[in-house]
């Protein structure tokens, strides 16, 4: 997840603890608060960037299911004072703070041996979150909280019906890695212009279909419900699990399709990350 123009989001425990135990499986972390400092910065495209954190604080850090997420705290304006959470017996106990900006990101990886927390953002002008992106460069300091816990899903199904805007493509990434090469995958991402699509790891035999919105704003198409309601005319046979993260209407659009073509609550893991025109969207409530 990335944050959005309008708010964050990420998968909710609330979904998840619907869900039979051995089809999703929750790994609890312990909760700790982390000052990371800027080690570099990746173009992935004209509106995505990598930021990699790192430093002392990283240590213990862990994080194991595709879409794992940590709140990262930012100041209010770039070059300006950082406000960071504060833990007492593993509470967060100054979460009203109204100096504290923060927003929810997928973990894209803690990169093998380099002591580097990868997190992919969204570049956008509509918050901090988004104006600090454009401007990241090493040695400046983030904060981060988390993660609560690890969402492990399924990775032995026969196929792999993935769906995402930009805020989820992270966790669509980290899929791509995770998967065995003998899955298949067909996957629909929602970006906003040819040119504007990112890199996906090899290793799996994947069909990808980018989807454009070509001028019209985030969250004002139906292109990624239409895409999935179409693969799932013709379900793939063998098993199946279904998985989708983006603007909460889309997703809740897509859960509805999945249900029409008879897939149970065992087969789906899917989030709202967040709702067009609604700021600090509570992606942990049923509309999510």
């Amino acid at each position: 997840m990335t944050a959005a123009p309008t708010a964050p989001g990420t998968t909710a425990p609330s979904a998840l603890a619907e869900r039979p135990a051995d089809v999703v499986r929750r790994v609890p972390l312990p909760l700790a608060a982390r000052r990371l400092t800027v080690q570099r910065v990746e173009e992935l495209s004209p509106t995505m960037r990598r930021v990699a954190l790192g430093g002392p604080d990283l240590d213990g850090f862990e994080a194991h299911g595709p879409a794992d997420h940590v709140k990262v705290f930012f100041p209010e304006e770039p070059g300006s004072e950082l406000t960071m959470p504060v833990l007492t017996e593993g509470r967060w106990v100054n979460r009203d703070d109204a100096t504290l900006v923060y927003r929810d990101y997928t973990v894209r990886t803690v990169a093998a041996g380099s002591d580097e927390l990868l997190i992919d953002m969204v570049v956008h002008e509509h918050g901090p979150a988004g104006r600090w992106a454009a401007q990241a460069e090493p040695g400046q300091v983030l904060g981060t909280l988390g993660p609560r816990g690890s969402a492990i899903m399924p990775l032995d199904r026969d196929t792999y019906l993935l769906a995402a805007d930009e805020t989820g493509v992270p966790a669509l990434l980290n899929w791509f890695d995770r998967l065995p090469e003998e899955a298949y995958v067909r996957a629909f991402v929602e970006v906003g212009e040819p040119g504007h699509e990112v890199d996906l790891p090899g290793g799996v035999r994947a069909e990808v279909t980018w989807l454009y919105r070509n001028g019209t704003p985030a969250g004002g198409t139906t292109l990624l419900q239409d895409a999935v309601g179409a693969a799932l005319v013709q379900p793939p046979t063998g098993s199946l699990w279904a998985w989708a993260a983006g603007e909460a209407s889309a997703v809740r659009a897509i859960r509805a399709h999945l249900a029409a073509a008879g897939m149970g609550r065992d087969s789906y893991a899917m989030t709202g990350y967040w709702r067009r025109g609604v700021a600090n969207f509570d992606h942990h409530s049923p509309d999510a």
